[in-house]
């Protein structure tokens, strides 16, 4: 890929017809308006009915434009507030008004989709014999907002959302789409929870131990509660390490690229600073993909610059980290490899045992154990205790079908930076993924999970567009394709 230009294939048809101008900055607006009135009201019933008379309004006036609602969709996942007492995913309201008012979205979807799909559909029957107990109806509604947030959502929903993005052609915007919507949004907050919010939990995190109960820490930001717990945000930063870097590397106008940097060094520093090993390597795992991707389709000597260049900024963001920081990450060190703590294998050990003795699923479940209830930190072996072996199948088969979707993308078939590089983000993302389940749990904030499956199935579906020639400028027009098109 030294030259895209010698690689295009013919334009195909406009599938998509793009939309400029106002209408993504007013969905941009209206996403951001969502964030700021979200932590300011906190979990306030003017919000709820706010947010549900606005999506259903918006879904329906901007069916003819699908990139800005995906715009305001995407913005909408970093909301940090769940909604209602049964707390549903900002970004899945949307998604869930779409497929109701069109349906044959659902079978539109990649077709290997539908396997995971189904597995974890017969997992949830099998599993209905134990959680389809005393209070019947209370039962119901609590594993059907399990399973809306933590099924529906990255199995049907989200790629639902997304499915568009496959028939567009102005990469460009896509990218945008994915640095302004998905990575910086998230990267906001969390810094801004971390530089001006109020620690609230102090006390409880001190009981850890001295020296490690910054891993612990909760902030009050506005009238919100953002989790800085390392085994919940250690997911997210690495997921937005991972994407920020595959931009800031990338062939891409240079705001972009300086945009992204910025947001590499905070995600790097927040990384950091929760002291989580297992997302670290994670992070790792994810920009060591990148690199070897990005090795394969362009100029060896461009590449490891850019590798030199981000190794320049972690080591720097080390270096200027306050002394607490690292003193921390010591202590950490010696709790996780010198001492070699084994708390994972006991928590595996917990939840085998609960697979074991209900291989058929207990239902969705957040925690493990009979009288102790605890985080399995592991999602693999959490869907599997959730909804049985079959269930756990389809987890295992969504995160690995995504990986292989993403390495098997041929040198050739993306012709175009911005292309390259949303999928390039996609595949630093889901690899961190596939690592980080095997040690933590992202299914604990609903914030913090889909975000990620939003950025990768907004890059999965833009890299499937990605083999389609880009439009030239002179060629976008206003107006749009229908969603029910």
């Amino acid at each position: 890929m030294n030259d895209f230009a010698n690689t295009l294939p013919l334009a195909p048809g406009v599938d998509f017809r793009e939309v400029r101008g106002r209408a993504s900055l007013a969905a941009i607006f209206l996403g951001f308006a969502i964030i700021a009135a979200s932590v300011a009201l906190g979990n306030s019933y003017v919000l709820y009915g706010s947010i549900l008379i606005i999506s259903v309004l918006i879904t329906l006036l901007w069916r003819n434009a699908p990139r800005p609602w995906i715009f305001l969709v995407s913005i909408a996942a970093a909301t940090p507030i769940a909604l209602t007492q049964q707390k549903f995913a900002c970004n899945l309201v949307f998604a869930f008004w779409l497929v109701f008012f069109n349906t044959r979205y659902l079978f539109r979807l990649p077709k290997w989709l539908y396997v995971p799909t189904a597995l974890v559909v017969f997992g949830i029957f099998t599993s209905s014999i134990n959680w389809m107990s005393g209070d019947v109806i209370r039962s119901v509604i609590r594993q059907g907002t399990f399973a809306f947030n933590f099924f529906l959502g990255p199995f049907l929903l989200l790629p639902a959302v997304y499915l568009k993005l496959r028939d567009s052609r102005d990469h460009a915007a896509d990218l945008r789409g994915l640095l302004f919507c998905l990575i910086v949004p998230s990267t906001l907050l969390l810094i801004s929870a971390n530089l001006f919010g109020t620690v609230i939990n102090e006390w409880e995190a001190s009981l850890h131990g001295q020296g490690i109960s910054d891993g612990f820490i909760n902030y009050r930001l506005g009238r919100v509660v953002v989790s800085f717990m390392r085994t919940e945000v250690g997911f997210i930063l690495a997921a937005l390490v991972c994407s920020s870097c595959a931009v800031a590397v990338s062939q891409v106008k240079g705001l972009y690229r300086l945009t992204a940097a910025a947001c590499l060094v905070l995600n790097a520093f927040l990384l950091l600073s929760t002291g989580s090993f297992g997302s670290g390597f994670a992070c790792l795992c994810g920009l060591t993909a990148i690199f070897i991707t990005h090795f394969r389709m362009v100029n060896i000597v461009r590449v490891l610059v850019s590798a030199a260049a981000v190794c320049s900024i972690l080591l720097i963001t080390y270096y200027v980290a306050p002394s607490t920081t690292k003193e921390y990450l010591k202590k950490r060190y010696e709790h996780r490899v010198t001492k070699a703590n084994d708390d994972r294998l006991v928590l595996w050990e917990i939840g085998v045992d609960q697979l074991l003795r209900h291989p058929e699923g207990i239902g969705l479940s957040l925690s493990v154990g009979d009288k102790n209830k605890t985080f399995v930190h592991n999602d693999y072996l959490a869907y599997a205790v959730s909804y049985g072996f079959i269930g756990g199948l389809g987890y295992a088969a969504l995160v690995f079908g995504l990986l292989i979707s993403f390495f098997h993308v041929r040198r050739t078939a993306i012709n175009d930076h911005s292309a390259l590089a949303i999928h390039l983000a996609g595949l630093g993302v889901i690899t961190a993924v596939a690592v980080n389940s095997m040690t933590d749990h992202m299914n604990a904030n609903r914030w913090y999970f889909n975000v990620m499956w939003s950025i990768i199935w907004y890059s999965y579906f833009c890299s499937r567009a990605g083999a389609k020639r880009p439009i030239p400028n002179g060629e976008r027009q206003e107006g749009g394709v229908s969603f029910s098109g």
